[in-house]
């Protein structure tokens, strides 16, 4: 790209520099018309980079929706064996494949198996930014769309094998979380949050279990084709916890969730939010449990699009 610069700005010192700007933004224009992203002049490196971290919050330049991910591991302290470390391709042009489109990302991790009161050791995620907190009732749609893999070993998946999984005791979801409450910005506190609705796209290993599924499912409800079985429940922190569960593992997903909330806003009982309360909180990732060898959790397309009613 540097020669490039150089043969135009070259090419060009001897014009009027009207003429030099009107060349430039044709050029530029050519850039973008034929498909080329980001500006003429704009760093366009694809870049790679690894977080370890306990916790840290990364929020890579977009030019549509904005992404904040994190390694997130919560659940980890001094008496914990294993680690997770977070990979991100990020665009330094800040442009994806779309204006929703989030950048790829990895999770590599290993964990011997926590206490059965707290058994989650970490939830690396995508956090959705910018648009929440708004009312449930002010959401017309969630449109997403999410292809992913989960596979033993250091590299990037490109399958899901929940056999081979199985086999080496590696227990872990992938699923989406909601936070909800009736006031805003207790919406958007994961901790303190009345509500939280989950998504499941897997539950892998015999520990991965959602909370109240025991108790039965609570109602059954489709998205993007997929039908979903609803369990209930209230966790440590006196939240109510509401999972929605395909039946089997689904690694493409492309459709509204929104028939999903609801299908929960419709539900009478304290249990349940009413369609007033705020959704200040969505992201999506993999629980992590325990793995008695390393195991990498691969996004390979995430797109989420939150739509507010006109």
């Amino acid at each position: 790209m540097l020669s490039i610069r150089w043969i135009v700005n070259g090419g060009l010192l001897g014009l009027p520099i009207g003429v030099t700007l009107a060349i430039l933004f044709a050029l530029q224009e050519h850039h973008r018309s034929t498909g080329q992203g980001g500006s003429l002049w704009t760093d366009n490196k694809v870049v790679t980079t690894q977080y370890c971290q306990k916790s840290y919050g990364i929020t890579p330049e977009s030019d549509g929706q904005q992404y904040t991910l994190n390694p997130n591991q919560w659940g980890v302290d001094s008496t914990t064996t294993g680690g997770l470390c977070m990979n991100v391709t990020t665009h330094n042009n800040g442009t994806y494949a779309t204006n929703t489109t989030a950048p790829l990302w990895s999770v590599t991790w290993k964990y011997s198996q926590g206490p059965e009161t707290q058994p989650v050791h970490a939830y690396p995620n995508a956090k959705l930014d910018g648009v929440l907190p708004d009312r449930l009732s002010s959401i017309s749609a969630i449109n997403m769309t999410f292809h992913w893999n989960y596979d033993m070993g250091n590299d990037s998946a490109t399958t899901t094998d929940t056999t081979t999984l199985v086999s080496n005791s590696v227990n872990a979801n992938v699923a989406m979380d909601l936070f909800i409450d009736s006031d805003k910005t207790q919406a958007q506190n994961s901790s303190s949050a009345d509500y939280e609705i989950m998504v499941w796209f897997a539950a892998i290993g015999s520990a991965t279990q959602a909370i109240g599924q025991h108790d039965g499912v609570l109602a059954t409800e489709t998205a993007g084709g997929v039908s979903f079985s609803l369990y209930g429940g209230t966790n440590s922190l006196s939240q109510k916890v509401l999972t929605w569960m395909p039946a089997s593992p689904v690694t493409k997903f492309d459709g509204d969730l929104m028939s999903l909330v609801n299908k929960t806003l419709s539900l009478t009982g304290e249990m349940y939010p009413s369609s007033s309360d705020y959704l200040g909180y969505l992201a999506i990732g993999s629980e992590t449990y325990y793995s008695n060898d390393f195991v990498t959790f691969t996004v390979s397309d995430l797109a989420i699009d939150l739509k507010l009613s006109a």
